[in-house]
């Protein structure tokens, strides 16, 4: 993590490499864009949507870009799949174990999650745990 100092920025902000979590969404974008949408629908979708538009205009993580990041990774990783608040469970369901997508997902999943873990940003979900 760098911190920065600028009288334009808080002091005690930080921020993430961008270039590894740039590069990879862009890189993998149709397939976070997609399971996305087979685990959350179309709204999880348009949340890669919307990341992948405030990475490339803001060229940093800014704070809102970390809470999208960690959305993203928390519906990859089925953090809320059992919530009967939340629709994800039904979408869950309708996927078959043996599809192969699943193992696709899953191997996105661990890409992230190191993306993640090498800029800070994976050590911010564990905190919020």
């Amino acid at each position: 993590m760098i911190h920065t100092t600028s009288a334009f920025v808080r002091k005690d902000r930080v921020t993430h490499p961008m270039n590894a979590i740039l590069s990879f969404v862009s890189e993998h974008y149709e397939a976070l864009w997609h399971a996305a949408r087979l685990l959350g629908g179309y709204d999880s979708a348009r949340l890669v949507d919307r990341c992948l538009e405030r990475l490339t205009e803001d060229q940093t993580v800014t704070p809102r870009a970390r809470i999208m990041l960690l959305q993203i990774m928390e519906l990859l990783s089925l953090e809320q799949v059992d919530d009967p608040g939340q629709p994800y469970m039904g979408y869950f369901a309708a996927i078959d174990p043996c599809d192969p997508v699943v193992e696709e997902i899953c191997l996105l999943t661990d890409q992230m999650r190191e993306v993640l873990c090498a800029s800070g940003i994976e050590a911010d979900m564990e905190e919020m745990a």
